[in-house]
């Protein structure tokens, strides 16, 4: 498997971008090719990666779904298989199976298909994709499940977090210029993409609203409609990357998404905040779908004597309602190349819109005292609406080495201490108590990884 697990093209006689990732529907596909063309046009190449993993933090409520005191294995391991079919010079088939903690329950693992794609490459600076792709938006998207193609023990959540759709079935178009200028061989690639993603939304509640909704992890199936641009620059000291990327969301389950709670008075100074049609009151305001444009840019310069730096930058603006993903988030990580070992310093920062704070603040500041008839249940959906906001003020400060036991394996060491603000999605509240905020994390992470 190459660095960053991408499929075997035709290779072009210059420069070549690398490509990204793959979906079922493909195998019909390059079937149906493989039929047509002569068996001796066919390769068939297969390759693994994987992430062994071990975390742990001194706090005892969960961070990143399944960090804390107790320490956790399934936060970072992945497995992953993959074939490559190259079917003619011009056309190629990839294919992954993938193996982690499942989207849709905690405690459970689910073994998927990743990629899975059909490439044609018409000539050496054209190539059209349609399976499952990864999107283009961050700088390690192609490469995201190989930690054995980086040095970070664990991407910086505060970012690789704000797009929790990776994937998209749909198409890819990309167009590749080589820039020859000053003795330095650039490679230019624009790339329009467009498509869908099935994905689950993982909420958190404290303590739930028995016996409709349990306390703990909620899942809310989604379906999103996508298109954007991406483009990058590539040269030997030098990866740049951009994208502009419109998505438009809605919730599979036939709910609609609040973009505003009518506040019901029942006396002066006291009333609550219709968060559900199933509550008196007018009536929520909701709509079907909830669009949001991300912009992303991102830099890897080698600055020479084995230093190098990176750092990425997301903004991502909700438009239809305050009570969502609308942030803004970066980081920065300078590197260090002694030999086999490299290690590492980054800092990341992630904050959300005020305005869903002051939403989340509104909701819970004011409960209804328990005199007033159905006081428990208005109150415990206020909580549950306020918890389902996915609402982030956080930063992390992460010192770490990798260590290259061979070309192919990793030996990776972290120290996390991350800064929580107003309050963090990626944090669970345990029952009963007050959310975390203004408060401190730190997490220790091992790692051994790897790509054949």
């Amino acid at each position: 498997m190459t660095e960053t697990a991408s499929p075997s093209l035709p290779p072009r006689p210059r420069m070549r971008s690398r490509p990204l990732r793959r979906l079922p529907t493909l195998a019909l596909a390059a079937a149906a090719a493989g039929a047509v063309l002569p068996a001796a046009a066919q390769e068939l190449s297969w390759s693994t990666y994987g992430t062994l993993a071990y975390a742990r933090s001194d706090r005892d409520f969960h961070y990143l779904r399944s960090i804390d005191r107790s320490g956790s294995a399934s936060r970072d391991t992945v497995l992953g298989l993959q074939g490559d079919l190259r079917l003619s010079p011009q056309w190629a088939a990839t294919a992954q199976l993938k193996l982690e903690p499942s989207s849709k329950a905690d405690a459970r693992w689910a073994l998927k298909p990743a990629w899975a794609f059909l490439a044609w490459r018409p000539d050496d600076d054209w190539m059209l994709r349609a399976g499952r792709l990864r999107l283009p938006i961050y700088l390690h998207s192609e490469a995201m499940d190989v930690g054995q193609s980086h040095d970070m023990a664990r991407l910086p959540a505060e970012l690789y977090t704000v797009v929790p759709v990776p994937d998209y079935e749909g198409g890819n178009v990309s167009r590749g210029w080589v820039l020859d200028g000053g003795g330095t061989e650039r490679e230019l690639t624009v790339e329009a993409f467009g498509g869908r993603a099935r994905s689950t939304a993982r909420f958190w509640l404290r303590d739930g609203l028995p016996p409709q909704l349990p306390a703990g992890a909620v899942f809310w199936p989604v379906r999103v409609q996508l298109g954007g641009l991406a483009v990058t620059l590539r040269q030997p000291d030098l990866l740049l990357r951009s994208s502009l990327t419109r998505t438009a969301l809605h919730r599979t389950d036939g709910q609609g998404m609040a973009v505003d709670y009518p506040y019901v008075a029942l006396a002066p100074g006291l009333g609550y905040y219709q968060v559900s049609d199933a509550l008196p009151g007018p009536g929520v305001v909701s709509r079907a779908r909830i669009h949001n444009t991300l912009f992303s840019i991102g830099a890897e310069w080698s600055l020479g004597q084995g230093w190098r730096v990176t750092g990425e930058f997301v903004r991502d603006v909700q438009h239809d309602t305050v009570f969502g993903a609308d942030a803004t988030a970066g980081y920065l990580a300078l590197f260090r190349q002694l030999d086999r070992l490299t290690p590492y310093v980054s800092v990341a920062r992630r904050s959300s819109r005020q305005a869903g704070f002051d939403w989340h603040q509104r909701l819970l500041a004011n409960p209804l005292p328990a005199s007033v008839p159905g006081a428990a249940t208005i109150n415990a959906a206020q909580r549950v609406a306020a918890e389902t906001h996915w609402l982030t003020d956080q930063a992390s400060v992460a010192l770490g080495a990798a260590y290259a036991l061979t070309p192919a394996v990793k030996l990776k060491a972290e120290w996390l201490h991350t800064r929580i603000g107003q309050l963090s999605q990626l944090v669970d509240t345990p029952p009963g108590a007050q959310t975390p905020g203004r408060t401190c994390v730190n997490v220790w992470s091992v790692n051994l990884n790897y790509a054949f």
